[in-house]
């Protein structure tokens, strides 16, 4: 049975930032304890330092022949997953326990609540995996504890809207002229290390991470979005995390649409390995590399 994996006092606090106004309740995401100063990278914990903040370019380097991004969709269950590679993957939340079996580019994870669930998959990736964290991300972590973070390579998912330590602004802003495009409904950074556009999955704003890098092609794989009410790939039936994805599928997808045709016109390609995929609805190519073989 779906339940929610905010626990009550994170509840109280969203709540009561409410009262600071729209403009500024987002606030609530690095409060209490965490405190990142964007322009050096500084990242403190109760007064203490944690870690610096290093641009993503560091590990998801630019020109390589394929990034893909990896969700956890419920199709990842019967695909070749080590077909892959190492150094290929960027692996979105529940997508990190597959780290066991290839070396990903990096983890990433922007929703508080699948820190606060799966805890323990996060602390025990090796410290040479790269993370992309959003600032809640990070503060539900360091809440947790916060040696596993120490010695990290951590480059931070802001929210081009919400961004940590000031007001909130529309994507229309002209300060942000410079590194959003926007389509007839969608929109997307250009520059994912000074901000992503959140659609509601990580999976799109990793995606603007590779699509940043520009590689040859760009495969998306374990991202479905037509079955968020059967268990992600590693889940059990009993233990479903609840999702939001089929209330913010059109918004998803008008930044996925976006998305497809910026890299045509980039000349690189996008492509869906998932058979179940709704990108499929809107013009991804299938990309049948990780599917398994038939015995026949």
């Amino acid at each position: 049975m779906a339940r929610s994996d905010r626990p009550l006092t994170r509840k109280l606090i969203r709540l009561g930032f409410r009262v600071l106004g729209r403009s500024r309740a987002h606030r609530q995401d690095i409060w209490p304890g965490l405190a990142i100063d964007r322009s050096s990278g500084r990242v403190t914990w109760r007064g203490r330092f944690l870690l610096t903040l290093c641009p993503s370019a560091r590990f998801i380097p630019r020109g390589v022949p394929m990034i893909a991004v990896v969700g956890s969709g419920p199709s990842l269950k019967g695909q070749r997953i080590e077909d892959l590679g190492d150094h290929i993957a960027i692996l979105c939340n529940g997508a990190a326990s597959l780290a066991r079996r290839i070396r990903p580019l990096a983890v990433a994870v922007e929703d508080e609540r699948f820190v606060f669930r799966h805890h323990a998959m996060l602390a025990t990736l090796p410290r040479d995996i790269p993370l992309l964290l959003s600032p809640a991300a990070l503060r539900a972590w360091a809440e947790r504890g916060t040696a596993p973070l120490q010695d990290r390579t951590v480059a931070l998912i802001d929210n081009l809207e919400r961004p940590v330590g000031a007001p909130r602004r529309g994507l229309s802003d002209p300060a942000l002229r410079r590194i959003v495009l926007r389509g007839q409904k969608g929109a997307l950074s250009l520059a994912p290390d000074e901000g992503v556009v959140i659609t509601g999955t990580v999976a799109f704003s990793a995606l603007q991470f590779a699509l940043r890098a520009q590689p040859d092609r760009i495969l998306l794989a374990g991202i479905d979005l037509t079955n968020d009410s059967q268990p992600r790939f590693y889940e059990g039936g009993d233990t479903i995390a609840p999702s939001g994805l089929a209330s913010g599928l059109d918004r998803i997808l008008s930044g996925f649409v976006l998305a497809r045709h910026f890299a045509a016109k980039r000349g690189f390609g996008l492509t869906c390995a998932s058979p179940v995929s709704a990108l499929l609805t809107i013009g991804y190519p299938l990309d049948e590399s990780l599917a398994c073989k038939s015995s026949s």
